[in-house]
């Protein structure tokens, strides 16, 4: 089955409803795996909530580059584990954010 990504949107240490739906979404389509970044000490807590929702691999990546610049840390990042992965398909939510990381990262 083919490995579908979803970027995790979160604040402050919770997850949004959207990303949550995401991973729902990508259940359907393959193997959702979530990608966590820069969530600091809640990683734990994010990446349990995204396997409660049925990311069957979470893959996190931390550092003060996500909390100093905007975007393009998350776009490295997002297309270094989006190729490693192999992955079929990347999904992200329709925030501000996510619509710049996504047109960044295609």
């Amino acid at each position: 089955m083919a490995e579908i990504l979803v970027l995790v949107d979160h604040a402050d240490g919770a997850v949004r409803k959207p990303a949550l739906e995401l991973l729902t979404l990508a259940r359907r389509i393959g193997e959702p795996s979530a990608v966590v970044l820069g969530a600091g000490a809640a990683a734990a807590d994010i990446a349990a909530k995204a396997a409660e929702f049925g990311a069957a691999k979470v893959y996190v990546a931390d550092g003060a580059e996500f909390a100093d610049q905007l975007v393009v840390p998350k776009v490295d990042a997002l297309a270094q584990i989006a190729k490693a992965a192999e992955a079929a398909a990347v999904l992200v939510t329709s925030s501000g954010e996510g619509k710049e990381v996504a047109a960044r990262v295609a």
